[in-house]
């Protein structure tokens, strides 16, 4: 009987020592984003998507085409950051960000992908692709915005 009760504390031991040694931090985990497609707007010239994280952060990606002239931002340049309403730090930073390109030429379409490592992108593509979709992937921490 004393055999049975030293194996069914060592059992527990180490149980409650991988319990207490994980790293369960809501700090460390790792978000990810489903895909987020780049709505075309062509009235503005820009392609952009928006998803809500929680009530005061979003994920906000816009793409301003070559030919707009409209902006104060240069044109074919690719943004994608993580913004808080009503603050200059959000409450999430990015970590890594996959961004699909895509281009048509004659009938045939073409893609690309590239990943960005760190807090947003900034970007301005190459040989006439645009992008199609982005994966963000965030984790909880005090982000810098791209824009103040």
């Amino acid at each position: 009987m004393n055999k049975k009760r030293i194996i069914i504390l060592a059992i527990l031991f180490v149980a409650i020592a991988g319990f207490v040694l994980a790293p369960v931090s809501a700090v460390n985990k790792t978000y990810k984003t489903g895909k987020l497609y780049f709505k075309v707007e062509k009235k503005n010239k820009i392609t952009s998507f928006d998803k809500k994280i929680n009530g005061k952060n979003r994920i906000s990606g816009f793409y301003i085409y070559p030919k707009n002239t409209q902006t104060q931002m240069n044109p074919n340049t690719l943004f994608v950051e993580i913004y808080k309403k009503g603050s200059n730090s959000p409450d999430y930073k990015i970590t890594k960000t996959i961004i699909k390109f895509k281009k048509t030429v004659k009938g045939k379409t073409y893609y690309s992908t590239k990943t960005f490592k760190g807090n947003g992108v900034i970007y301005e593509p190459k040989n006439n692709y645009k992008p199609y979709y982005a994966l963000v992937y965030y984790k909880k921490g005090k982000g810098t915005p791209l824009f103040s």
